[in-house]
């Protein structure tokens, strides 16, 4: 018994072997037909690949800054924007203070927290003049939260914050733009007509957003309130968590404290949203998955095309053979064997246009992940979506001629010229 089931999988495996050696001599002895065919499937899922490719890589690199390399972090904002509210609602609510960020600090497990205020302004240095600024002022905290290190000089210090000085940190784009030629620390500039002494130089950022993330400049906030502060501007108070296992407690701690200084009445909901990088990330993934469906779907529809060149060759070459087909059936193939040959060789076009795409989509998600600089990750689950889904586009496609060069009656097929 096993003998005979061991010279039957001898057999299955001699015609498979057998099937795709033709479809090779087919593909060799009609070069441009076949390219054609491989081509269009080359491209649906080099464009498949490609796309989901480079999203995986912004969504690892996105992960990557929001978390801040480990640093728990707990961001307090006006609204919840990840459940829908909008600038309507931010304009109803109170802003937030420096003394909510001051009794923020004095809750268990609290490393610090962030005062961030911001707004964009043109800086000068001597005759020379910069673009839009985004001049940011801040704390100590600033250089945890936003996982940043300054290269050359020194970020300012807590007295400096408490004294208002005016001291300044300039990230490298906006330190290109006013000293192109020259070191600018110990320099002094002019925000808005206010003089500051440049004492530092953050470190180059590769973001998505190219140069335009270091485009901006830190100054301590106290010096910002005295000097830029819009009428009705609030600060934005991010808290740095101890450690990752205390973020519930200080998340509640967070609200209670936040209800009581805003004075939120029993019952009635927050009038402030805590954000937590995990609310953020499954908020992207969210927009990521529906963006890498919508490309299964459009690369369905390329592949499709790709299909329809398979049958249209295959076709062809059921015509093209029909001799051959009468002669194979004469000498005892039966009809499953012939339709499993010319199914082995649709497959194996598409299957080839396939593993191109793969290899071709690959190599362009590179590209942009070298240039702008989010991580190049190769998502394995897809490369076998990708797989499947060229096999069986040649499967499906292959059925019809498949079955025609199957009901061919032998007699007929060997008359055929």
């Amino acid at each position: 018994m096993k003998k005979v089931q061991a010279e039957s999988w001898e057999k299955i495996r001699g015609q498979i072997y057998e099937a795709v050696r033709e479809a090779f001599m087919t593909i060799r002895g009609n070069k441009m037909r076949s390219f054609l065919v491989i081509l269009g499937v080359m491209i649906g899922v080099a464009s498949l690949m490609g796309m989901v490719a480079t999203l995986s890589g912004l969504e690892k690199f996105i992960a990557n800054t929001i978390s801040g390399e480990g640093t728990p972090i707990l961001s307090l904002q006006k609204v919840d924007f990840l459940a829908g509210e909008g600038h309507g609602e931010w304009e109803k609510r109170k802003n937030f203070s420096t003394d909510d960020a001051i009794a923020l600090q004095t809750l268990p497990n609290v490393r610090g927290v962030m005062i961030e205020y911001g707004r964009g302004t043109v800086v000068k240095y001597k005759d020379r003049k910069s673009q839009l600024i985004h001049v940011a002022g801040t704390n100590q905290p600033f250089l945890n939260v936003q996982n940043i290190t300054v290269g050359e000089g020194r970020f300012f210090t807590e007295f400096e914050e408490e004294h208002r000085r005016n001291v300044a940190v300039l990230g490298d784009k906006a330190a290109q733009s006013l000293f192109p030629h020259e070191d600018p620390i110990g320099k002094l500039i002019r925000i808005n007509g206010k003089e500051y002494q440049v004492v530092g130089i953050f470190d180059k950022r590769k973001t998505i957003f190219g140069g335009f993330a270091d485009n901006f400049m830190a100054v301590p906030y106290t010096s910002f309130e005295r000097d830029f502060l819009w009428w009705k501007q609030g600060p934005e108070l991010h808290v740095v968590v101890a450690s990752e296992r205390y973020i519930d407690n200080v998340k509640e701690d967070m609200r209670s404290l936040m209800r009581m200084r805003r004075k939120v009445p029993l019952g009635q909901p927050d009038d402030f949203a805590i954000m937590t990088a995990e609310a953020i990330l499954e908020f992207t993934k969210k927009i990521t998955d529906k963006v890498a469906l919508a490309l299964v779907v459009l690369a369905s529809i390329a592949l499709m095309v790709g299909g329809i060149g398979v049958m249209v060759i295959m076709l062809v070459s059921v015509t093209e053979r029909t001799a051959e087909i009468g002669i194979r059936k004469a000498i005892g193939a039966t009809r499953g064997q012939i339709t499993a040959q010319f199914l082995i060789e649709a497959a194996t076009l598409s299957g080839i246009g396939g593993l191109a795409g793969i290899l071709i989509g690959l190599g362009l998600a590179f590209i942009p992940s070298a240039l702008i600089g989010f991580p190049y990750t190769m998502p394995i689950g897809w490369v076998m979506v990708a797989v499947i889904m060229s096999v069986s586009v040649g499967l499906f496609f292959g059925i019809f001629p498949a079955r025609k060069a199957a009901k061919l009656d032998p007699i007929v097929a060997l008359r055929h010229e």
